[in-house]
């Protein structure tokens, strides 16, 4: 299907879906204005799905059948992409099954030390991103493929990746100040869950020009360090409200099945240094120029 007849399509069933289908609303965890808006998640048809709530999508995802697999040739060796059958609806995802420990050198003194590249760090990126209402790592749940543990996702029919919009010459925000909002959400995500492996093939862009998070399997580090300091000028007003109210124990809660004590920890300190650095630019420069409030585009 082309570009044009795609988004004719896009169009129509988000028309459809705003109408006619069910099971739309959200629950109050997804009714942040971070939300990407107007996104409608289609089957393997370019069909709206009749499952749209997240809860119901994530449902799917650990149940529906596995009909077909195949290796990606894009992203993370070993991942796979699976076509699932839900009592006849057939919609894809991408199943992750790495989980390997690593060392690396790091620093001008050459120091080597150990992280995880993980499945799991996914479904735990997207349950922080659905905690504190950003919504924009798509929905996945725990399951194995191939007879490997891992997790799934679903696949983000109609997005586009940062990197191939770029080469094909459509990088081209039509609200450049909706843009660089969008990434400095971001930059604030990244850094609070120590990200360090982002970059244009894993961000995509949806018919809307809403930015998508994904593949965090190099997230996560046991550190306190705020990576990519350099962008942390400013923080959506929202986001920093959740960001100094959310309780510790709400993210241990949420986030325990998923990482070790040291990782949960470490995902503490460095909010708490977000918390600080941000309050410090706020007293220093002024609300209304560190804050803003994300406007998604109004086409």
């Amino acid at each position: 299907m082309n570009t044009d007849n795609r988004r004719v399509v896009l169009a129509a069933a988000a028309l459809a879906a705003s109408l006619l289908l069910p099971g739309l609303s959200h629950s109050a965890e997804q009714g942040s204005d971070l939300y990407p808006t107007g996104y409608v998640f289609l089957d393997a048809d370019d069909r709206p799905l009749p499952f749209q709530d997240r809860t119901e999508i994530v449902a799917m995802l650990r149940t529906a059948e596995i009909v077909e697999q195949r290796q990606m040739s894009r992203g993370v060796a070993g991942n796979l992409r699976v076509l699932l059958d839900h009592d006849g609806v057939r919609f894809k995802a991408v199943v992750r099954l790495i989980d390997v420990n690593e060392r690396e050198e790091t620093g001008s003194l050459r120091m080597v030390v150990k992280y995880r590249d993980s499945h799991i760090f996914e479904l735990a990126a997207y349950e922080l991103s659905e905690l504190l209402g950003i919504g924009r790592v798509p929905p996945t749940a725990r399951r194995g493929a191939a007879g490997f543990d891992g997790t799934i996702q679903i696949w983000m029919e109609g997005t586009t990746p940062e990197d191939i919009m770029l080469a094909e010459g459509r990088l081209q925000p039509p609200d450049r100040t909706s843009w660089w909002h969008q990434k400095s959400i971001m930059w604030v995500f990244d850094a609070l869950i120590a990200n360090t492996d982002r970059n244009q093939g894993n961000l995509l862009i949806d018919g809307d020009w809403n930015l998508w998070f994904i593949d965090h399997t190099r997230a996560f580090r046991e550190t306190s360090v705020l990576f990519d300091s350099a962008h942390l000028d400013h923080c959506e007003r929202r986001f920093w409200e959740v960001l100094q109210t959310t309780p510790d124990e709400a993210i241990r809660e949420r986030l325990g099945p998923y990482l070790t004590g040291r990782e949960l920890d470490s995902l503490l300190l460095r909010r708490g240094k977000l918390v600080k650095h941000f309050a410090k630019r706020i007293k220093k420069h002024g609300e209304d120029a560190v804050l803003f409030d994300l406007v998604p585009d109004s086409r």
